[in-house]
């Protein structure tokens, strides 16, 4: 999912009908000046996202997300439906109230590490070995793992969050650009949400490799 994903479901309400229904009784019942603000908003973020292109997609406008009610009136499997998180990485955060990158993760960081450096031919013949080396071509080369803000994977290694570009890896130039990624939105789309002043969770991997 990318961030047109989203503009394409609010702009066309009635595409919400069956699938997200909370969304659609929200947004009929907006301030229309309001929701014309929020679609602005979000066609100016997608502007400037697609200028950069990032690995993944960054966080959605903290103003779109509080005004439509995203973490607020939806629940778990509907937020989770609309932004594209994998079933798993929804019952992980909502059974196990995870809300933020904890130690969990920092180990499928090293076992994913691990996995990637190794010289064991039966663990290089294997299905996981195989399917991050697609997305990781030299684990030497990774500055490090990024993810949207707000987005809580069951585990680092969660196949279909990569799939769907919800985590991916940046070398040191790319981490640049994407904290510039960052500034731009801020300037450009200046928000209160102390919450998300950052539009990326960035794991560094300086010292593992």
């Amino acid at each position: 999912m990318d961030i047109k994903y989203l503009y394409e479901k609010i702009t066309n309400i009635e595409s919400l009908e069956d699938e997200f229904p909370i969304l659609k009784s929200h947004i009929t019942r907006m301030d229309p000046f309001v929701l014309d603000e929020v679609i602005g908003r979000l066609r100016k973020q997608i502007y400037i996202v697609d200028k950069y292109n990032p690995v993944v997609r960054p966080a959605i406008d903290p103003f779109v997300s509080s005004e439509l009610g995203i973490y607020r009136r939806l629940d778990d499997m509907e937020l989770g439906k609309l932004l594209n998180y994998p079933k798993c990485c929804v019952n992980s955060f909502s059974e196990e109230c995870r809300f933020g990158i904890d130690s969990e993760h920092l180990k499928d960081v090293d076992n994913l590490i691990k996995l990637l450096k190794t010289e064991d031919d039966k663990v290089i013949d294997s299905e996981d070995y195989k399917f991050f080396k697609q997305y990781i071509p030299n684990i030497n080369d990774v500055y490090a793992i990024v993810l949207p803000s707000g987005f809580i994977p069951c585990s680092i290694m969660c196949k279909e969050a990569w799939e769907n570009k919800l985590i991916g890896t940046v070398n040191q130039k790319e981490f640049k650009q994407l904290e510039e990624l960052e500034k731009l939105l801020y300037c450009e789309l200046p928000h209160l949400h102390g919450a998300y002043e950052e539009y990326f969770e960035k794991i560094v991997l300086d010292g593992k490799l």
